[in-house]
């Protein structure tokens, strides 16, 4: 099984056969390559520039624009460990957090265009908006419960929020690799969507959901890979797949920088995790706790909003 690519320009013309194509890959891989998305290639490969310049940065430049409690801003190489159950040591990259810059104070680097980013953030939201609605009109949901805005609904850009965009770099590996050393250890992601961009160098792989088999999403040259996250699941049953998926190494490019840049589309905050209204959903049952998640002490063992979900699961990731 591969990962499927759409045609996203479909959308525009045939919004009911595009909402399936990306419905049946949600429900078997959890992940869809996306061509015709509608970002510029321009505006992607001026954030590809900002990202290399900034993390040409000297560490201690770097350093200055630390992850504060909010999980904002630079997190160095190791601090951050995406498998705490398997992983030895942290992940081996460094990345850049932004909040929803046009709503936040976020103190940025003097490379940063604020605006350009800001840009770029609402973009990403705004091709998330879209996918979303997809997932509605697939799931068929009923007018008087939202119709094909039902997601849009639970995820307007100016309430608060775990939207995020992230510049990522994976350094050239100059040690020997061990077994346990990963680019990224494997997880699922934690909101609703994530929109990636890769580019040049590979190294993303992904746990098909049926086999457990570990299979590779290589850099496609004018698509999007889009994921499908840890709410989408719970509000599914299960329906759609939260994928586990790990950036490792191999021979040809462990000595090589990889870059990418991810969008995480969250649900607001208080927004509750109950079933969509779908009448695909009617015979199944809710999914169980999955990936070792247990909230709080008290052994509440469901999500109550995207809020706590999201952080539950960032205080496991960050050391």
């Amino acid at each position: 099984m591969e990962i499927p690519i759409i045609d996203f320009s479909l959308f525009d013309t045939d919004q009911v056969n595009c909402s399936k194509e990306i419905k049946k890959a949600s429900e078997t891989v959890g992940f869809f390559y996306l061509k015709n998305h509608g970002i510029s290639q321009d505006i992607i490969d001026g954030m590809f520039t900002h990202t290399k310049e900034f993390f040409d940065l000297s560490k201690e430049e770097k350093l200055k624009y630390s992850v504060d409690e909010n999980k904002k801003g630079y997190i160095s190489i190791h601090q951050e460990m995406l498998d705490p159950s398997n992983q030895k040591i942290g992940d081996w990259k460094e990345c850049f957090n932004f909040g929803k810059l046009q709503n936040e104070n976020q103190e940025l680097p003097p490379n940063f265009e604020k605006e350009f980013f800001i840009k770029f953030e609402k973009m990403c939201h705004q091709l998330c908006m879209k996918i979303l609605q997809a997932f509605a009109i697939a799931l068929e949901i009923p007018q008087e419960e939202g119709g094909k805005n039902w997601f849009e609904q639970r995820h307007k850009y100016e309430n608060k929020s775990g939207d995020t965009l992230r510049i990522l770099h994976y350094p050239p590996m100059n040690h020997n690799v061990d077994e346990k050393d990963f680019r990224a250890g494997s997880h699922t992601d934690y909101g609703s969507l994530t929109i990636l961009f890769q580019k040049d160098i590979g190294g993303l792989e992904i746990e098909l959901p049926s086999t457990k088999q570990w299979i590779s999403a290589p850099v496609i040259n004018d698509c999007a890979l889009i994921n499908i996250a840890d709410l989408l699941e719970y509000w599914s049953k299960g329906l759609f797949k939260s994928t586990k998926h790990r950036v490792t190494f191999n021979n040809d490019t462990s000595m090589m920088d990889r870059y990418s840049i991810a969008y995480f589309c969250h649900a607001e905050d208080d927004v509750g995790l109950d079933p969509i209204p779908s009448k695909y959903l009617e015979n199944l049952n809710s999914i169980n706790v999955k990936k070792g998640i247990v909230y709080g002490v008290d052994g509440i063992k469901t999500p109550l909003t995207a809020g706590e979900h999201l952080r539950y699961r960032l205080v496991s990731t960050y050391r």
